[in-house]
């Protein structure tokens, strides 16, 4: 039930960036701005490691489901996810066979995404939602928000799916004009929609904090909040969900354990 949850809740997106006004489209600079953004916060998961703590609450407040997970990618794949507490109480050993087999998953994931081609240039960035691909619209996005210290894009979607129903669908990216980062991401569920014929999302809305955690490197995300409105075969499913991730430390990836960097060679006279 704690993956399911998780899943739906990533559909959703929040309500925190309201429209001031009638969105207009993006100017060239603005293009350009958001760009840059999305470059400058590209996150780079392989050389952070942190603690995270998640914590799901039903419809009345009450706790459901709580971890706290160390994750660390400079380590062998199936110790990089080392639960600390699940529901309060030390991890079971089901618990910790069962990170270490997200850590292995993890790692055959890596191999196989390494063996793919390389995106065709200037091919749009994609998500997956429910095993299918979504293009995000980067070159063509609308203004609904803009200050002098930030303004908030809504990315359009396109996707080939019929599951997918993208109208149903809003993204909105806030971005600092100064740093030229990306500040927060909003996702938000307009209408309901039926997915494979199990389930109905019915609403549901979540945001994405990112933050500067050392001046050195671009912000990371840090923390992830929403809700989900739901019936899954006609049952009801309700729930709230936080996600913060702390203890940031900068590491070396796992995979580049085997990297050596030869020193040049030298005779040695005898």
């Amino acid at each position: 039930m704690r993956l399911f949850l998780f899943g739906l809740i990533l559909l959703g997106v929040a309500t925190a960036l309201r429209a001031e006004s009638k969105p207009r489209p993006a100017t060239a600079e603005e293009v350009a701005l958001l760009k840059e953004a999305m470059k400058n916060t590209d996150q780079d998961t392989e050389h952070w490691a942190y603690t995270e703590t998640t914590v799901v609450k039903d419809k009345k407040g009450q706790v459901r489901d709580e971890t706290v997970v160390r994750f660390d990618p400079s380590k062998p794949y199936e110790e990089q996810f080392t639960p600390l507490k699940i529901d309060g109480k030390p991890p079971t050993k089901k618990e910790l066979k069962k990170h270490r087999e997200k850590g292995e998953k993890r790692g055959q994931k890596r191999v196989r995404d390494a063996a793919k081609p390389a995106p065709a240039s200037g091919e749009p960035p994609q998500l997956t939602i429910n095993n299918s691909k979504v293009r995000l619209e980067f070159d063509q996005p609308l203004v609904v928000q803009d200050d002098a210290s930030r303004v908030t894009f809504e990315i359009p979607l396109r996707s080939d799916s019929k599951e997918i129903p993208v109208e149903k669908l809003q993204i909105l990216v806030q971005v600092g004009k100064p740093a030229r980062q990306v500040e927060r991401a909003v996702f938000r569920i307009r209408a309901s929609f039926r997915m494979k014929l199990v389930a109905k999302i019915k609403t549901g809305e979540a945001s994405v904090d990112f933050t500067v955690v050392d001046p050195a490197f671009g912000p990371v995300m840090t923390a992830m909040t929403g809700n989900i409105g739901a019936s899954v075969l006609l049952i009801p499913l309700n729930a709230t969900f936080t996600n913060t991730r702390t203890e940031w430390q900068r590491v070396m990836a796992y995979d580049e354990r085997f990297s050596v960097k030869l020193a040049p060679l030298q005779m040695l006279g005898f």
